[in-house]
């Protein structure tokens, strides 16, 4: 639905002129009225029409890039990809860590969108993401980075093909014998993750192994989370002989916690992360990683960015796939 300037003066109660008066700023109007008023365009995210048109019209040469999670090094990664490729296309970058907070990432797609950036690159926070279609059926330009799910219209994906990350390490573990898996991931709905599991249990029916739901355990994305979910883990399956964990703060804190359990990688347990970050190849034993290219998905979302800013019609979902860094905390020699 359409929000005119006659229904934001209808549901505040005042003229139209007097909404008017606020969103061009020519007339002083009293402080209760004023909020009471900017509440309400905040609320429907209204921009007067003509402005609208006349400001998308002209290109701003900004684009907005909204991430979940930035000391995740992946993330990190990503992000100079993007912000290489915007530099080499003349264009500046507003970006917002919004810290895994949903509603955060709202209001900071209402803000970007009332700038006139000229489109956004967005790693949303959750599955929760249907409020986009208000923007993506006006044809505003919204390219879904890392995450994404298909509730959301008319809008470019790049990705990296999570289901195969997930069934790649475990297939890995369980060549090594391995068939009671744990698996600690960072945060609950998002695609990344349902993908990665998808991934974990195909690869267990492939050995004939069932999928136990009690072997999955949430890490928080946190060095500290990596900890608590393996002590949380291996407290309630003694039995498990191998880790997949789903960021690199969290092999840390996997690994630390392992080591206070005076077990060893990889005889008492293997170990393969994620993202292969800098320290992976030094730390005691080596460790096994799992990776997407972030730079290479950052470089291709903006890429997406550009085609979609160019053409409306503009719809591919990119997947790009996994590579496996053996080291020695698999039990690879």
């Amino acid at each position: 639905m359409k929000v005119t300037m006659k229904d934001i003066a209808n549901e505040a109660e005042v003229s139209v002129a007097t909404v008017s008066h606020v969103i061009n700023g020519t007339k002083k109007i009293t402080e209760d009225k004023y909020k009471k008023i900017m509440n309400i365009i905040h609320k429907y995210n209204y921009i007067p029409n003509s402005t609208a048109k006349n400001l998308r019209q002209k290109k701003t040469k900004t684009a907005g890039m909204v991430v979940s999670s930035f000391p995740d090094s992946f993330i990190t990664q990503m992000v100079y990809g993007v912000e290489e490729r915007a530099r080499e296309m003349g264009y500046n970058i507003l970006l917002v860590n919004t810290n895994e907070d949903q509603s955060y990432e709202e209001e900071t797609i209402n803000l970007l969108h009332s700038r006139m950036v000229d489109g956004i690159i967005l790693s949303p926070t959750s599955n929760d993401i249907e409020y986009l279609n208000r923007f993506t059926d006006d044809n505003f330009p919204i390219v879904l980075v890392n995450r994404h799910h298909d509730i959301v219209r008319n809008t470019a994906k790049v990705t990296g093909d999570n289901y195969q990350t997930g069934y790649d390490a475990t297939i890995h573990l369980l060549k090594h014998g391995h068939n009671k898996i744990g698996m600690i991931y960072g945060v609950a709905n998002v695609s990344t993750t349902d993908d990665r599991i998808k991934g974990y249990k195909e690869a267990l029916k492939q050995y004939n192994l069932p999928f136990n739901e009690s072997y999955m355990e949430l890490g928080h994305a946190t060095v500290a989370g990596g900890a608590a979910a393996v002590k949380s883990l291996l407290k309630r399956h003694k039995d498990i002989t191998a880790l997949f964990v789903q960021n690199d703060l969290m092999t840390i804190g996997a690994i630390s916690q392992i080591k206070e359990f005076s077990l060893k990688i990889p005889e008492d347990i293997s170990l393969i992360g994620f993202g292969d970050f800098a320290s992976a190849p030094i730390i005691d034993p080596p460790v096994t990683n799992i990776v997407l290219p972030p730079d290479t998905i950052g470089k291709t979302a903006f890429d997406a960015l550009l085609s979609k800013i160019n053409n409306p019609e503009y719809m591919k979902h990119i997947e790009l796939p996994p590579s496996l860094i053996t080291r020695k905390s698999c039990g690879c020699k």
